[in-house]
């Protein structure tokens, strides 16, 4: 059961974080809930880093058991669909703000309006109220903003390859999450971040 935990949590960070490309979108409704959806699938080369450090051969996704951990995380209504390792489709719904996504202050409310709110503080807040699994996955992206560091992003993928090969490092350069936040009368604010600016972030 711990080494699935391990595997379920490695996968979690790596979707939210470290995909070729996510889209996540969040509307925020009238009676104040959120709902949220989640399409994206992990490279190749940080994968198979993934599953080398939890010592397991899985090759496809408990979906059952995501979606366990997501209704623990405070989210309800939860859906999660896997055609296979690379690809993961999740809704679920913040019944009342109060899950990682808002306690870290990454994604605020103003005024019936959601507001991405990307700083080191929020992104540090949000390593700090991960639990002990999901910290050792990301402290395994050496990522400078955890770790109170201030490279440039060329230099971040340059230790990446460093430690973990080109191909790693290539992925996280041609990274990025597609974030949409729409408002309940249908206002919406998008933005496109790169993954090494992010694990930069300044």
């Amino acid at each position: 059961m711990k080494h699935r935990l391990f595997i379920l949590t490695a996968f979690l960070s790596l979707i939210f974080l470290s995909s070729c490309t996510v889209d996540l979108s969040l509307v925020l409704q009238k009676d104040g809930s959120v709902d949220i959806s989640f399409e994206g699938g992990t490279g190749q080369a940080f994968t198979k880093m993934i599953f080398a450090a939890a010592g397991g051969n899985e090759q496809s996704i408990d979906v059952k058991q995501v979606s366990y951990e997501l209704a623990k995380a405070g989210f309800i209504n939860v859906n999660c669909s896997a055609s296979d390792f690379s690809i993961i489709r999740i809704s679920m719904k913040d019944d009342k703000r109060q899950s990682y996504i808002f306690s870290s202050g990454i994604v605020t409310c103003e005024k019936d309006f959601l507001k991405l709110n990307i700083t080191r503080k929020s992104l540090v807040d949000f390593y700090n109220s991960a639990d002990e699994q999901l910290k050792m996955i990301l402290d395994l992206f050496l990522a400078p903003v955890f770790n109170d560091e201030d490279i440039s992003d060329e230099e971040y993928l340059e230790l990446l390859a460093t430690f973990y090969g080109e191909d790693s490092a290539k992925e996280v350069q041609n990274s990025y999450i597609n974030i949409k936040l729409t408002n309940y009368k249908g206002e919406t604010q998008t933005q496109r971040l790169p993954f090494s600016r992010l694990m930069c972030w300044k």
